[in-house]
């Protein structure tokens, strides 16, 4: 009895697949994208080439295709094809607008101003060295030199 009481509630028509690679194909390539702003450019191997964020990216570009695939073949509705569409033009900008940062505008430049050609010679600093002692910038006037800043607590 309880068998034919689950038949009555079954329809003829057959149950309708989700297409979840339409959204989860978009936020994956976003993630992958902002997580480098908000992560992965504090170290410096992952900021000069995004070793992480591009497979990431690229992965989330390729679910869109999957869910632009799924939405064509069957019987989608006309709302499923045209968000599978959407998805895929968001995914490919938000990957071309990565892109153009990453290797194009983080490579630019700034040109030089008046204000730094002014200072070509450094100003006067007083800093402490390893030993306490006051070392001036100034005493080392004509040579050539590298000042290092260790941040760390040894």
């Amino acid at each position: 009895m309880k068998e034919a009481e689950r038949d009555l509630g079954k329809t003829s028509t057959p149950a309708r697949r989700r297409n979840h690679a339409v959204w989860l194909g978009p936020v994956i390539v976003f993630a992958g994208a902002v997580s480098y702003f908000l992560y992965f450019a504090r170290f410096a191997d992952l900021r000069d080439f995004p070793w992480i964020n591009l497979p990431i990216i690229g992965l989330g570009f390729l679910i869109s295709a999957v869910g632009l695939a799924r939405a064509r073949v069957g019987s989608a509705k006309t709302i499923g094809r045209v968000s599978a569409w959407l998805g895929l033009i968001f995914s490919i900008a938000i990957s071309g607008l990565f892109c153009f940062y990453i290797f194009d505008l983080s490579y630019q430049l700034p040109k030089a101003t008046e204000l730094s050609v002014k200072l070509s010679q450094s100003p006067e600093v007083a800093l402490r060295d390893q030993d306490g002692k006051l070392v001036r910038l100034s005493d080392f006037r004509g040579r050539k030199l590298i000042i290092t800043f260790y941040r760390g607590h040894w």
